[in-house]
């Protein structure tokens, strides 16, 4: 009877135990936290992860972990379809918000994709790394963020597109504005194509900027690349005061992690906005496909930059002017008939319509001496 007794204690003890590690763990896993690297233990090659297909190169990722048992997944939940051909597959973004619970030391992490459960084991979490395992080859290491946002650094447009690849790299532009306004034009590879506009909260353009100004936008290079053929080119532009702040190119997602996790959510944005056809001018073709010259002189614009004055010239007022003819800018109709307009930078001629910005959309971005090619 003793011996029982014992037992029972020692059973109780170790229940106890338990629940205290489970309650740190609860604890000190709230709060922001980076894919640092998979630390590999033993490979077997023979070994099927079942893993889901990705639509993305880069092994990428992180957590935002809150007390009420919701996280953000930083890179997103994305679904397409594989065994669709090359040009029918489509990628749909189906958010970045999901449920967490922890057991023990197991970490489980519901996936909205398939409707169930990934489970990882809690190796430890530390103040500033986060180790869990999925598998009895590796462990997935995250390191935690502190983030220091200057609440001062805030942008009045940020403009993304997305060249294409071979593959279901779509092919598209959006516009966010700061007063809610987004503009988008998909042209191939996207769930709805066409141009659209639509609108937002302000909270929700400010998470857009914040993620954005994770990756501390000012100190990163104007363009990263990879020695590969066929793959996707994303260009960012954010602007401020109708002048260019930064434009970034990344090509084969070679840019810093915070940077294309933020970018490749908020490049599916359209899907979760209720979208109206733009009809505010007819007359101009729904591309933005632009070349610009200065008196046969090229003028190198990334693709972000041509939609952001695409939509500039959408907006302008129209006006009775004189102006002196500097730049040509050609637009590529989808119906193979060109779309040309005459300007000097602020005013844009086409026929006999001339628009006004009512700023000089060259000037203030020093275009003329821009010798970078995107």
């Amino acid at each position: 009877m003793k011996l029982i007794y014992q037992i029972f204690l020692l059973a109780i003890f170790l229940i106890s135990c338990k629940s205290e590690q489970q309650k740190q763990f609860e604890k000190n896993i709230i709060g922001e936290w980076n894919f640092a690297k998979d630390v590999e233990l033993h490979i077997d090659k023979n070994q099927d992860y079942d893993e889901p297909p990705s639509p993305f190169l880069s092994n990428l990722g992180g957590f935002i972990f809150y007390k009420n048992a919701t996280l953000i997944d930083k890179l997103g939940f994305f679904n397409w379809d594989e065994e669709k051909p090359r040009e029918e597959r489509r990628i749909v973004y189906k958010g970045d918000s999901t449920r967490y619970e922890i057991d023990d030391d197991s970490l489980k992490i519901f996936n909205p994709i398939r409707k169930s459960w990934n489970s990882y084991k809690i190796i430890s979490i530390t103040k500033d790394t986060l180790t869990i395992q999925k598998h009895k080859d590796y462990y997935l290491k995250y390191y935690n963020l502190k983030y220091k946002l200057n609440p001062s650094e805030t942008f009045d447009k940020i403009i993304i597109s997305s060249s294409g690849c071979y593959g279901t790299c779509p092919i598209m532009n959006i516009q966010f504005d700061k007063n809610g306004k987004v503009v988008y034009l998909g042209e191939q590879y996207n769930t709805t194509d066409g141009f659209f506009t639509s609108s937002m909260s302000i909270a929700e353009y400010k998470t857009i900027e914040n993620s954005f100004k994770k990756a501390n936008i000012r100190k990163l290079e104007n363009s990263y690349s990879a020695d590969i053929s066929d793959q996707n080119r994303v260009t960012v532009t954010f602007v401020k005061n109708n002048k260019i702040i930064k434009t970034i190119s990344d090509y084969a997602s070679q840019a810093p992690s915070e940077l294309i996790m933020a970018y490749r959510k908020a490049m599916f944005k359209y899907q979760q906005l209720k979208l109206s056809k733009f009809h505010k001018n007819e007359n101009f073709p729904n591309s933005a496909w632009i070349n610009f010259d200065e008196n046969s002189k090229q003028i190198f614009l990334s693709q972000s930059e041509k939609f952001l004055l695409l939509n500039e010239i959408l907006d302008a007022k129209k006006v009775q002017s004189n102006f002196k003819k500097k730049y040509k800018l050609i637009i590529y109709n989808d119906k193979d008939n060109d779309f040309v307009l005459e300007s000097d930078g602020r005013f844009y001629k086409h026929q006999n319509d001339i628009y006004d910005l009512g700023y000089n959309f060259f000037d203030i971005n020093n275009l003329e001496n821009r010798t970078e090619h995107f």
